[in-house]
């Protein structure tokens, strides 16, 4: 098909019509994009809302919330009163009978007057809110993950797409060497190096193609995303400059609304109410009890009411290994919340640096290697049109181009993925501007 494009012309005017057809295909692969992306690509927003929506990870969270909001709601309630009734043959014998009777009906009700409801509810709260932002700090997780796959996959894809540009250019400078050899134009040895190029550009896209694939099995397989069988690529928004680099101030200053840190020092505030409730729980609730009672006496039925408090005595057990064990789970939190503030700082610090740094240096790889490598490789091709430069030439234009095209992805890939890792180190959740 590409010998009947080219034509079959001998000389010089077979010469000119393969250099205009090679001038013509060089120029459209220069103006075709990397990506060329269907109306409505798949976006890192979508793919963060599917993964919220089928994480276990997520569910398990939501699930621990759950579990606390119980906790709390249970943390206030009074103890249950207790009902006894008592039957007994008692009045019959005194009677001189026989039978059964109802002889006592008593009613008790412990107090909570030792203010152990009020901690309770004080330690089920803090560990409901410290939940709360352990699920917020789970879905900056799962975005992290999600966006670190969403950037790997994109980079695959981009990296396949331009494996096809420079196997198609390859095979149309194969095929037009292939003419200019049988027109006398061109070297066998010249020729030879024209189909070694093609075929190492054909290694180069059955990698890509290779690697592509593993990233979006996986990709899908995380996400649990099921295609038509006819369907083998998923199309996602192109690799973008990232630019956008909040300063570092900014996220020192807000640290301390990272949710591991809240959820840090929400546990805190409920093992210090946890030392309280134990104090209080050392004085027993007293017990109110109210009763009825029937009796006989000399021959006649009474009914006798009264009421009792009752209380345990905290003389074997004061509660003192409780408290020295609430007390060192607060020391023991305060030791972990030090420790990933310190670790959080750190890798904040560490990530910003890197992240600016990542986006310094891909400005500066495209305006000093890739635009330079661009505009030289569209110079090479009208200099090889008109005859100036070697084929050679074009072939080291081509790689220089295509190589410095491949480094300028990954440059922005790597820049995206150092922001995801700069939102979680923040705490802060994705955000589509």
């Amino acid at each position: 098909m590409l010998d009947s494009f080219y034509g079959s012309g001998s000389g010089k005017e077979g010469c000119r019509k393969n250099n205009q057809m090679l001038m013509f295909v060089l120029v459209l692969f220069s103006v075709i994009p990397v990506s060329v992306l269907a109306q409505e690509p798949w976006t890192l927003e979508d793919s963060i809302q599917r993964a919220v929506e089928i994480a276990p990870e997520a569910r398990a969270a939501e699930a621990v919330v759950r579990v606390r909001e119980g906790a709390l709601k249970q943390a206030g309630v009074w103890p249950n009163p207790q009902i006894e009734l008592r039957i007994d043959d008692s009045m019959s014998k005194d009677e001189g009978g026989s039978g059964t009777d109802f002889t006592q009906f008593a009613f008790s009700q412990p107090l909570p007057l030792n203010g152990r409801l009020g901690h309770q509810r004080h330690v089920a709260g803090a560990q409901l809110d410290a939940a709360r932002s352990q699920r917020l700090y789970q879905q900056v997780r799962l975005e992290t993950q999600v966006a670190q796959r969403y950037h790997s996959l994109q980079l695959a894809t981009e990296r396949l797409r331009l494996a096809g540009l420079r196997l198609q250019l390859a095979d149309a400078l194969r095929d037009a060497g292939r003419q200019r050899e049988r027109a006398g134009e061109l070297s066998r040895l010249e020729r030879l190096r024209l189909d070694l190029i093609r075929e190492s550009a054909q290694q180069i896209l059955d990698r890509s193609e290779g690697k592509a694939n593993e990233a979006l099995s996986r990709f899908r397989t995380y996400l649990g995303l099921t295609f038509e069988a006819a369907e083998t690529e998923l199309q996602l928004t192109p690799l973008t400059p990232f630019d956008a680099i909040p300063a570092l101030a900014q996220l020192q200053a807000s640290l301390s609304q990272h949710p591991a840190v809240l959820a840090v020092r929400q546990q805190l505030e409920a093992a210090q109410a946890e030392i309280k409730l134990v104090r209080a729980e050392r004085i027993p609730d007293p017990t109110l009890s109210l009763f009825r009672e029937r009796d006989s006496l000399n021959g006649h039925r009474q009914n006798v009411n009264g009421i009792g408090v009752g209380f345990t005595l905290p003389i074997w057990d004061r509660s003192s290994g409780r408290i020295s064990a609430a007390r060192a789970q607060v020391v023991q939190i305060q030791s972990e919340l030090q420790v990933l503030t310190r670790d959080l700082s750190g890798r904040l610090q560490q990530s910003h640096l890197h992240l600016s740094h990542l986006v310094q240096q891909g400005r500066h790889y495209r305006s000093r290697v890739f635009e330079p490598a661009q505009q030289v490789f569209d110079l090479t091709r009208k200099a090889y049109a008109s005859g100036e430069v070697e084929i050679l030439s074009l072939i080291d234009a081509n790689n220089t181009y295509f190589d410095a095209r491949e480094r300028y992805l990954e440059l922005l890939q790597e820049a995206w993925q150092e922001a995801a890792e700069l939102r979680l180190a923040a705490g802060h959740r994705f955000k589509n501007d």
